[in-house]
């Protein structure tokens, strides 16, 4: 076998092997955002107020400790959010964002979805007790909120969790 035959053979075999730069479609997880609120995988030009706009979410004048995550690069644009708020302020809230409480055995549409959330932005639920379930649209995935209200030694964790499809 001719010798620069082999090696073009090897080159287009690399080639298939390793892939080539911007084949893949959409950005990279790994994005870094530069909010520091903002996790990683947040997309790196969204801005956390424009986000809460977008989702009709109005934050409660005492949140702190706010995290994020979001992207719109594809339906649903979504939204993960937890803050510490006053326990007495977070029915407001979670009123405030078109939410209606559920039962408070902590039963939720999509609990194990919460629970991964909350594991994400450093949270065990398992340590808190739960003051109260909230959805949007419980049984529809369109355009949907739900969220939960977790207390622990007289501070509440507010974890939201929003898709919108356009």
């Amino acid at each position: 076998m001719d010798a620069n035959l082999t090696r073009v053979g090897a080159r287009f075999l690399l080639a298939l092997l390793v892939g080539t730069p911007g084949a893949c479609s959409g950005p990279p997880l790994t994005d870094r955002n530069s909010d520091p609120r903002a996790l990683p995988g947040t997309a790196p030009t969204l801005k956390l107020d424009n986000v809460l706009a977008d989702h009709q979410i109005t934050l409660p004048e005492d949140a702190s400790s706010v995290k994020f995550k979001s992207r719109m690069d594809n339906d649903p644009y979504w939204l993960e959010l937890t803050f510490s708020t006053d326990c007495a302020q977070g029915p407001a809230f979670f009123k405030n964002a078109g939410l209606e409480r559920h039962g408070d055995d902590g039963n939720l549409y999509d609990q194990g979805r919460i629970e991964e959330t909350a594991r994400s932005f450093g949270i065990e639920p398992s340590r808190y007790s739960v003051r109260g379930t909230y959805a949007k649209a419980p049984y529809e995935y369109v355009n949907s909120k739900m969220g939960v209200l977790l207390a622990r030694a007289g501070k509440c964790q507010v974890i939201i969790l929003s898709d919108r499809y356009d």
